[in-house]
Parts: C-alpha cells; sequence; structure tokens
C-alpha cells in the first residue's frame, strides 16, 4: 500500500543528480548520478550548455539546432556522447582530442557536415562505434581513421560518399560491422578494404557501383553478410567473391546482371559454395531477362 511509496521517492531522488555535493545541472537538462549522466535532448540549444558536470558519463544532446562543436566543451570522463539530429556544421580541431574514455560518438542526422578535417577523431582509442550516417559526405579524408584500434561499428550510411580511397580503413583491426549502404560510390578498388581482418558485416546497396576490384574483399577471412543489391553491377569479372571464406549471406538482386559468357565466374562460384544468396535476376540478354543466374546451364555459356 502507501508504505511503498517514500522508498520509491528515496530511490528516485538517489537517481537524480541534485545540487549539493554533485556540481550543478545546466538549466533545461536532467542529470541522473548512476550512471553520472546529463540529458539535455530537445530543448533547441543551438549551442552546447555551459556548466556540464566535469565527471558526466553520458551527455546527451542530440534533437537540438547544435551548430558548432569547440575544443575544451567535453570532459574526460565522457563514454557515450549523442550529437545526433543537430545543425552542426563545424568541428574545431580538438575537440575530441582528450577524451579517452569515449566509447561511442554519435554525430549522424547532421546534414550540413559536410567535411570533416584528417584529425577529427585522433586520440579515441578507446572509441567502439562511431555514427556519421545522413551528414551529406562527399568524401572522407586519408587518416580520418587513424588510430582506432577499438572500433567495431562505423555507420556511414546515406551520406553523399563518391569514393574510398585504399586504406582508408587499415587501422581498423577490430571492425566487425561497415555501413555504407545509400551513397554514391561507383566503383571499389584494390586495397579500400585493406586491414579489416574482423570484419562480418560489410553493406554496399543502394549505391552506384559499376566496378569491383577482383581483390578488392582480400583479407575479409571473417565477412559473413555482404550486401550489394541496388547497384549498376553487370558482371563480377576476376571471381571477387573467392576471397570471402566464410561467407553465409549474400544479395545481389536489383541489378542489371548480363547473364552472358561474362557471367560464368559468379555462376561458378554459385556452383563452388553453399552460400545463402537472394535471387541474381538476369537483365540481358533479352530471352534471359527475368532468369536467374544461378540457374543456368553450361551450355548457356557457348
Amino acid at each position: 500500500p502507501s508504505g511503498g511509496r517514500p522508498a520509491a521517492l528515496l530511490l528516485l531522488a538517489a537517481l537524480v543528480w541534485v545540487p549539493g555535493g554533485a556540481p550543478a545541472c545546466p538549466a533545461l537538462c536532467t542529470c541522473y548520478v548512476s550512471p553520472p549522466t546529463v540529458s539535455c535532448q530537445a530543448n533547441n540549444f543551438s549551442s552546447v550548455p555551459a556548466g556540464l558536470p566535469p565527471g558526466a558519463r553520458r551527455l546527451f544532446l542530440q534533437n537540438n539546432v547544435i551548430g558548432a562543436l569547440r575544443a575544451g566543451t567535453f570532459g574526460p570522463s565522457t563514454v557515450t556522447l549523442w550529437l545526433y539530429s543537430n545543425n552542426i556544421s563545424s568541428i574545431q580541431p580538438g575537440t575530441f582530442r582528450h577524451l579517452p574514455a569515449l566509447e561511442e560518438l554519435d554525430l549522424g542526422d547532421n546534414p550540413h557536415l559536410r567535411v570533416l578535417a584528417p584529425d577529427t577523431f585522433h586520440g579515441l582509442h578507446r572509441l567502439q562505434a562511431l555514427h556519421l550516417y545522413r551528414c551529406r559526405l562527399a568524401s572522407l579524408p586519408s587518416g580520418i581513421f587513424r588510430g582506432l584500434r577499438s572500433l567495431q561499428y562505423l555507420y556511414l550510411q546515406e551520406n553523399g560518399l563518391l569514393y574510398l580511397q585504399d586504406d582508408l580503413f587499415a587501422d581498423l583491426a577490430n571492425l566487425s560491422h561497415l555501413f555504407l549502404h545509400g551513397n554514391r560510390l561507383r566503383a571499389l578498388s584494390e586495397g579500400v578494404f585493406r586491414g579489416l581482418p574482423s570484419l562480418d558485416r560489410l553493406l554496399l546497396h543502394a549505391n552506384r557501383l559499376a566496378a569491383i576490384h577482383r581483390r578488392a574483399f582480400g583479407g575479409l577471412a571473417r565477412l559473413t553478410i555482404l550486401y550489394l543489391f541496388n547497384n549498376s553491377l553487370v558482371a563480377l569479372p576476376g571471381d571477387p567473391l573467392a576471397a570471402l571464406p566464410s561467407l553465409q549471406f549474400l544479395r545481389l538482386n536489383a541489378n542489371p546482371w548480363a547473364c552472358d559468357c561474362r557471367a560464368r565466374p559468379l555462376w561458378a562460384w554459385f556452383r563452388r559454395t553453399r552460400v545463402s544468396s537472394s535471387p541474381v535476376p538476369c537483365a540481358s540478354p533479352p530471352h534471359r531477362r527475368g532468369t536467374d543466374l544461378r540457374h543456368l546451364r553450361p551450355r548457356d555459356f557457348d
């Protein structure tokens, strides 16, 4: 009955960060003690509010209109930093440099964040998840991910990326999930995924891919899921999928596959493997349109 209410109120009071022994909470924000958290989302802030408690481990600043990030704003205890769905257009050099404990950084859905400096994320040695989706990034500078050896999840989907240079991900030895769908990529070069021995999931659908180097997937020995649907692939010359011994699921639908002699390497690969796959409907020649490439017969290549 009513005897439980005082205990519940005491518990609530213990969870909320109140002035006294702990630092004051910024106006319009809510602070919690365990874990030390500052929640300032959806308050129409145009800048990061002043007076963030230096011991805060989780900072929730999403769904505001913050336009710029400046060095010295965030404390070294920060483990989780959510800044998605703002108006961020610039990040001052050194903004994240002194955040040795940071494990998750979400900058997604900031459509004005179109350019990143090469050293933006340097020093984030414990970072495990980096969200950069829907930021209208047309390119990524060399070295942008240097030193992020703990990173496991990288979200780059739904930007305007036109190309990825070789060795862009070379330091990401622990990366398991790489999301690149919904960009404007036209080709994958030989060294684009070099240095990713732990990669398990690679999503490349809804791009404009027309060419994949035969060694583009070399070194991805642990990859189990690959999405290449909804691209502009006519053929896969050089058998690039042969470099994926752990592959379990593949999606290749919604590409203009040519089911003539150019299809033979891919057809032969399917005959050798037990990978679960989407249908691979032919787009040409006309008399084979709609036929599943996997179901062609040897004489179809004569």
